[in-house]
C-alpha cells in the first residue's frame, strides 16, 4: 500500500511541478487554480507575476509535507512518520520566511522585482518601471510564445521577458543581443508535421547588471518573432535553420528543372503559356496550403 500512495504522490508531484498538457486543458494548474487571487495578467503584468512566483514557491515547499500527510491519511503507521513530518514541515517554514523578506521593504528582494532594478532611474523606484511594463504588455502586437507548459517568452515593442516558474527575465531590445547557440530536428511531431527544427536561443545583455537568459522555440515560432525584434537573431555560420515548406518546394522544383534539356524556340507555343500557368497555381496552392497548417 506504502508503494502505491508513495508511486501515486510522485507522479501528482511531477504534474504539479512540471503540469502537462492535460493538466493545462483541464485547468488543474497553479496559475489556473488561483486565477481570482493573482488577478488579471494583461492589466498588471508585472503585479500578476509577482503573486504567481510567490505562491508557486509556497506550495511547491510544501509538497514534501503533503506526502508525509498522504501516507497518514492513507493509515500508514510507522514510527518515523512524527520526525519525517516535524522536518518536511521546516521546508514550507523556512519558505514562508523567505517571502516574507520577498514582500518587505517594498517588495525590492522579490526575484521579479530584482530583473526590474536595473532600470530604475535615479529618483524613481521599479514601480515606474513596472507600469512602463505594464503598459507595453497590453498591446495587441506583442509576441508571446510557449516555450512550454510552465515557461514562456514575450516580445514587446521594447522588452524581451522570458517568464519562468520562479522569476522573470527582463531586458530592453536594445540592451541585448540574441544569438542561436544550437539546434536540434525532429521527424515525429504532435502537430502532424514532418520535421520539426528547435533553435536554441541566447540573450546576452549589453550590461552587466541584467541576467542573460536562453529559451528554446522552433524555427517557425523564430519566424514569427523576427519581425517583433529590433534587431535580428544572430545565427552562426554552423548552425542551418532548417527552410520553409515553400523554400524546400522551390529548391526541388529548382533541382528538376535544371535536369531538363535546353531547347531553343523562336515563339512561345500554347503549351509552353499552359504549363507557367500550372506552375504558378501549383505555386499559389502550396503556399495557402502552407499558411493553413501554421
Amino acid at each position: 500500500m506504502t508503494v502505491l500512495v508513495s508511486l501515486f504522490y510522485l507522479l501528482f508531484s511531477i504534474c504539479v511541478v512540471y503540469p502537462p498538457t492535460e493538466f493545462v486543458s483541464a485547468g488543474f494548474t497553479i496559475a489556473q487554480l488561483f486565477e481570482s487571487f493573482l488577478g488579471s495578467e494583461n492589466i498588471n503584468f508585472i503585479g500578476y507575476h509577482m503573486k504567481r512566483t510567490t505562491i508557486t514557491a509556497l506550495i511547491h515547499s510544501a509538497l514534501p509535507l503533503g506526502y508525509v500527510f498522504t501516507l497518514l491519511c492513507s493509515g500508514e503507521r510507522n514510527p518515523w512518520l512524527p520526525a519525517a513530518a516535524a522536518a518536511t514541515a521546516i521546508i514550507p517554514l523556512l519558505m514562508c520566511y523567505r517571502l516574507l523578506c520577498w514582500w518587505e521593504n517594498g517588495q525590492a528582494k522579490h526575484p521579479v522585482v530584482k530583473s526590474l532594478l536595473a532600470y530604475v532611474t535615479p529618483g524613481t523606484d521599479w514601480r515606474v518601471v513596472a507600469a512602463n511594463l505594464n503598459i507595453e504588455f497590453r498591446n495587441v502586437d506583442k509576441v508571446s510564445i510557449q516555450l512550454n507548459t510552465t515557461s514562456r517568452f514575450v516580445a514587446t515593442e521594447n522588452w524581451l521577458i522570458k517568464i519562468s516558474p520562479y522569476k522573470l527575465n527582463v531586458v530592453k531590445q536594445g540592451d541585448c543581443t540574441l544569438v542561436a547557440t544550437a539546434t536540434d530536428s525532429h521527424n515525429l511531431t504532435a502537430s502532424g508535421e514532418d520535421e520539426v527544427q528547435y533553435v536554441n536561443i541566447e540573450a546576452i545583455p549589453t550590461r552587466d547588471d541584467v541576467e542573460r537568459f536562453t529559451f528554446r522555440i522552433s524555427t517557425v515560432a523564430l519566424r514569427d518573432l523576427q519581425p517583433r525584434l529590433s534587431q535580428p537573431v544572430r545565427v552562426p555560420d554552423h548552425i542551418s535553420l532548417l527552410p520553409t515548406l515553400i523554400e524546400r518546394f522551390v529548391n526541388v522544383f529548382k533541382h528538376y528543372v535544371e535536369q531538363n534539356p535546353v531547347y531553343y524556340i523562336d515563339q512561345v507555343s500554347e503549351d509552353i503559356i499552359l504549363l507557367q500557368i500550372v506552375v504558378h497555381d501549383y505555386k499559389v496552392l502550396i503556399l495557402q496550403q502552407y499558411e493553413y497548417n501554421r
